[in-house]
């Protein structure tokens, strides 16, 4: 049995490549106040965005 620790486990390569990634697909813009994972997510060609707590909110 293997006692790797979660911390570990964590600071894997595959673990680093999956929460630091971004989707290669392009995503559908949503607007302040819609749910989001990253940045690039939200509308930002009038005002500038930013993907804060899972939702669109002016930067």
């Amino acid at each position: 049995m293997s006692t790797t620790s979660i911390a570990a486990r964590i600071a894997g390569n595959g673990m680093q490549q999956h929460l630091y990634a971004e989707p290669a697909t392009v995503a559908e813009c949503r607007y302040a106040g819609y749910s989001c994972w990253w940045d690039s997510d939200c509308c930002n060609e009038t005002v500038h965005l930013i993907c804060e707590w899972w939702t669109c909110r002016y930067a």
